[in-house]
């Protein structure tokens, strides 16, 4: 087709394949006021539309109705209706949306866009069944419209009726590859816990497009499989781009897990005030336990904070009470306690030469011959509750990695802080323990759950048949096994010799009020 110009406009025209919208609308009025035939009037209206959509996007509503007002006046039918309803959806009008796209599939009853769009309507007014109707009607009419089958997965997800969601997703791959729908597969399978589905929804939607809410939900089921690391860096390559407070805090918060503070500090300074608990809860494993942090916490943690206040003020005899236990591990401690700076921190880096460790996690294969050393870096740290976290987490995540290093940090730290500062019931440290396992492994959280509720019989049992546990997973099973049972000192008596032993005995003398 060959469009109509005005004479004055063509100096507008640099490419004749990039002709300017308003050039060709004031042509194409031009050739319709002196030819007004249906041919020119279907192009004419066709550019109007466009323009309305142009104006739509720019949320310039007021041109954009008076463009709709242009078209009606040129060609009524049920594409006017249809843009109205559009118009009426961006103000946020949903009832007379709902009337004009009413208004439109009345007028054409194979309009399968008309029906997405009413769905669409009915979806944000929460009214889902009739929604899904819609849905159903626009794919009908179209079955290369993939669209109408995702939106009703939506519609199934956000009433909770995630199998009938899951369906409807799955269909519409069928249809299109489209990443948008990967994206909502991977939620809907972190919904459901299925994190290993997830990843590969994830990662099949970023092979096609890269999208950065995918790539933000694809760290968070990474961190649920152990996989810190990579969740790690794939906010890093994130946060370039988008740098987004909420990616800030995620990437913060997974870098002060993995004992990266000072990373974790900058990041969560750049999160802004809406994330300010997280930076000064970082902040606390680089400057101590200050009354400036204490107090700026209590706005958002009193009980934390009350608890580092009555830690710091019950130091002196906490670790009083620590040097009159026998501690178990003297090489161990000789050796932790050569690279410890002035304030009972672990040089790390002299750490991993000293024992060899080339890569994070080279020890994971001999943890048991190692673990000593984890509990030697707690010990050192005496009576400061921030410390000890700090040097567990460093040598551990440095010995066993990310997913086995912070799962016994965290099974360690939890029980000694709790048996040390604390009265706190075993059943609770327990119960917190599991709650951290989940956000650190979450297939490995289901694994320790039914491991409990098929294994545990009594402290009896659980003694005669002990044997050292081969791996860190197993270590931890056995380890919430026996704390289940509320142990004494007594009952370690014919395992004492063991590493595991060793270990569980240091820590109920720990546990003993004396």
């Amino acid at each position: 087709m060959k469009l109509p110009v005005l004479v004055e406009d063509l100096p507008l025209i640099t490419e004749m394949d990039k002709i300017p919208l308003n050039v060709i609308i004031r042509g194409l009025e031009a050739q319709y006021s002196v030819s007004k035939s249906e041919y020119w009037a279907s192009y004419l209206v066709y550019f109007y539309y466009e323009e309305f959509k142009k104006y739509l996007n720019e949320e310039k509503f007021e041109k954009a109705r008076v463009t709709l007002e242009k078209a009606k006046g040129v060609l009524y039918d049920y594409r006017y209706h249809f843009y109205y309803g559009l118009l009426f959806s961006k103000l946020g009008d949903y009832e007379n949306a709902e009337v004009e796209l009413k208004r439109s599939i009345s007028m054409n009853e194979t309009f399968s866009l008309g029906y997405y769009e009413l769905g669409n309507i009915l979806y944000l007014k929460k009214d889902y069944d009739e929604a899904v109707q819609s849905y159903l009607k626009a794919f009908e009419l179209n079955k290369d419209f993939a669209l109408p089958l995702l939106k009703l997965g939506d519609t199934y997800f956000e009433s909770g009726q995630l199998t009938d969601a899951e369906i409807a997703y799955k269909s519409a791959l069928k249809v299109e590859k489209l990443p948008e729908i990967y994206l909502r597969l991977g939620v809907l399978y972190n919904e459901k816990n299925q994190f290993n589905k997830a990843e590969k929804m994830f990662r099949e939607g970023l092979s096609i497009e890269y999208k950065p809410e995918i790539a933000y939900n694809l760290s968070y089921t990474l961190s649920k499989l152990g996989k810190h690391f990579q969740a790690m860096q794939i906010l890093k390559e994130l946060v370039k781009n988008f740098p987004a407070p909420e990616v800030f805090n995620e990437l913060g918060i997974i870098q002060k897990n993995l004992g990266l503070y000072e990373e974790a500090i900058e990041s969560l300074k750049n999160a802004g005030e809406q994330f300010e608990e997280n930076y000064i809860k970082a902040r606390l494993f680089i400057e101590g336990i200050t009354d400036k942090l204490l107090m700026d916490l209590k706005k958002f943690d009193s009980e934390y904070a009350h608890f580092l206040e009555n830690a710091v003020k019950s130091k002196e005899s906490i670790e009083d009470k620590l040097t009159r236990i026998e501690y178990p591990f003297k090489d161990e401690i000789s050796l932790i306690f050569n690279i410890t700076d002035d304030m009972g921190e672990i040089n790390i880096e002299e750490f991993m030469n000293i024992l060899g460790i080339k890569r994070v996690g080279d020890k994971r294969k001999e943890y048991i011959t190692y673990l000593p050393y984890v509990l030697s870096g707690i010990y050192i740290s005496g009576g400061d509750p921030i410390l000890i976290e700090k040097n567990a987490t460093k040598t551990s995540v440095a010995l066993y990695g990310d997913t086995e290093g912070l799962l016994l940090a965290k099974a360690l730290t939890m029980t000694y802080i709790g048996f040390l500062f604390t009265s706190e019931p075993l059943d609770s440290i327990i119960q917190k323990i599991l709650e951290q396992v989940s956000f650190i492994h979450y297939p490995f959280y289901q694994e320790v759950i039914k491991y409990l509720e098929e294994n545990r019989t009594s402290m009896e049992d659980f003694i005669d048949t002990f044997s050292e546990p081969s791996t860190t997973y197993e270590f931890i099973k056995y380890f919430l096994e026996i704390l289940s049972y509320e142990p004494i000192v007594d009952d370690i008596s014919p395992i004492s010799s063991l590493t595991f032993g060793k270990i569980l005995l240091f820590l109920l003398k720990v546990n003993a009020k004396t």
